[in-house]
């Protein structure tokens, strides 16, 4: 457990010299800034009851339009970093000098990427009610920094499966950015076209499935919430559990096997590198048959 903890804090230094951590923070007053100036228009203070009411539905559009577009994002992104760092450093070699395994290694990776997702989510809502405490009556903080702390959870962890595919093709920052943003759409897109799509599909995508469990869950608190057209859709805190853990746990398991594949695979290529420029060196500088080791190395993991 203390070599975890440890891991950990290596990570979150890495991330430190970046500077990400605090991007992560500004990040967050991205959406309720506009959104607090939104909602002191006449047309949309006339939907609400009280200023009370006004400020839950301040609350509910940074959950479903801040939150939960821009986590998944920035969750892919700081995974990008995270796992491609040694690439990128060229430390692989450091850490087998270590006696660690690679479900450690990624174990760590993705803890900080859960602890990344609470901190954003915690964020957003003290930055929602430092930008609505002047004109809405703020309440139930409470209620709202422990809701914000789950929908982190349950987001981050539906956003694993995105990471198996970040660290399987493990490309360029530019291929995450695009793959994030992308996944992003499809999910508020499918959120949006709840009414066309069957509840299976809708219940698979994680921002679907949090947006309707936190609508119920808010509902379920007392916070005036129109759910007639989301009859059957809403699930239990259980059923989320059970389908995002399921969904995080095969996610962990493929980055830990794609991860061990792709060390297995970088150290082939090292060596085959080796050997062409020591075969090229013994042949007299002669390329042609370099040339064709390089095809060979190419065409095995290229």
């Amino acid at each position: 457990m203390k070599e975890l903890l440890k891991l950990v804090k290596v990570e979150f230094q890495k991330l430190k010299r970046k500077k990400f951590i605090l991007l992560v923070t500004l990040a967050a007053f991205m959406f309720p800034l506009p959104l607090a100036y939104l909602m002191t228009t006449p047309a949309m203070m006339e939907q609400y009851i009280d200023k009370a009411d006004a400020f839950d539905g301040l609350f509910n559009m940074v959950l479903g339009y801040g939150i939960q577009f821009l986590l998944p994002c920035i969750i892919g992104v700081v995974a990008a970093m995270l796992f491609f760092i040694e690439r990128d450093n060229d430390t692989f070699k450091n850490i087998k000098t270590i006696p660690l395994s690679s479900t450690q290694v990624v174990t760590a990776k993705i803890i900080v990427l859960f602890i990344i997702g609470v901190v954003f989510c915690i964020a957003s809502t003290v930055a929602t009610v430092l930008v609505g405490m002047f004109t809405l009556d703020v309440y139930g903080l409470g209620y709202k920094i422990f809701l914000a702390v789950e929908t982190g959870i349950f987001i981050t962890a539906g956003t694993l499966p995105l990471i198996v595919i970040v660290v399987f093709f493990s490309r360029t920052y530019v291929f995450s950015v695009l793959l994030c943003i992308f996944y992003s759409v499809l999910n508020m897109s499918a959120t949006a076209l709840f009414d066309a799509l069957p509840k299976t599909i809708l219940w698979l995508l994680p921002t679907p499935l949090t947006t309707f469990w936190s609508a119920g869950d808010m509902k379920r608190h007392g916070i005036n919430m129109n759910l007639e057209q989301m009859n059957g859709l809403i699930p239990s805190t259980f059923q989320v559990i059970l389908i995002l853990g399921i969904m995080a746990g095969i996610s962990i398991l493929l980055t830990v096997c794609t991860r061990k594949g792709g060390n297995k695979i970088e150290d082939y290529c090292k060596n085959r590198i080796i050997e062409i420029k020591t075969l090229s060196y013994y042949m007299g500088g002669d390329s042609s048959y370099a040339t064709l080791c390089s095809i060979d190395t190419f065409y095995f993991y290229g």
